[in-house]
């Protein structure tokens, strides 16, 4: 039995301070910017897949054959995320995503790792490919921060949540029981010796 997407969702945006997560705000912002970031897919794509292909960790969990259906599913994330609406559908569609990531060996710093990337490339492609007034350009990279650091949240949450709802349901412990455990476990750590 998975986590409740709702309920992840929901818990990443209570503990996430609302100066660090994606706002109402930022979504009109991105949405009114749609038709020029939009020219963006080809190039953000290509370049997202060609580094996971590159990559032996990455490669192995993506067979040669999905190449499409992978871009496919990242196009399809860009065009809904410039289209909006920032509904809870659209964030309990990212906490999915930490269970797709579960189920094919996606992890957490995979998926960290590729939005740095895609922050990147977005950086260079605002000034260099868009032609953006530099203060456009930084409030849309400002955007696209608090996007990924949200999305982030949710992903990871969602992989953490629905890893241990599994391990509760298939050994019988609750997850109470599980969180102290390993806050017994952690307690017993000597981290002052660990810079």
């Amino acid at each position: 039995m998975a986590a409740n997407l709702t309920g992840v969702t929901n818990a990443v945006f209570a503990h996430l301070p609302p100066a660090a997560r994606f706002s109402s705000e930022d979504g009109a912002f991105l949405i009114g910017h749609a038709s020029e970031l939009a020219a963006l897919e080809d190039q953000l794509v290509q370049g997202f897949y060609d580094i996971l292909f590159a990559h032996s960790e990455t490669a192995r969990i993506l067979s040669g054959g999905e190449r499409t259906e992978r871009e496919m599913a990242l196009r399809q994330w860009w065009r809904r995320t410039l289209e909006g609406p920032f509904d809870a559908h659209y964030w309990e569609w990212q906490a999915a995503v930490g269970l797709i990531h579960v189920r094919v060996g996606v992890t957490n710093p995979m998926m960290i790792g590729m939005w740095g990337w895609l922050l990147n490339a977005l950086q260079g492609a605002l000034v260099e490919k868009l032609n953006l007034p530099p203060q456009e350009a930084d409030r849309l990279m400002e955007i696209f921060h608090r996007l990924a650091a949200t999305v982030q949240a949710v992903i990871a949450e969602s992989y953490l949540q629905n890893y241990l709802a599994v391990l509760a349901n298939s050994t019988g412990m609750s997850p109470d029981l599980i969180h102290r455990l390993v806050a017994v476990e952690l307690a017993g750590l000597d981290l002052s010796a660990r810079g």
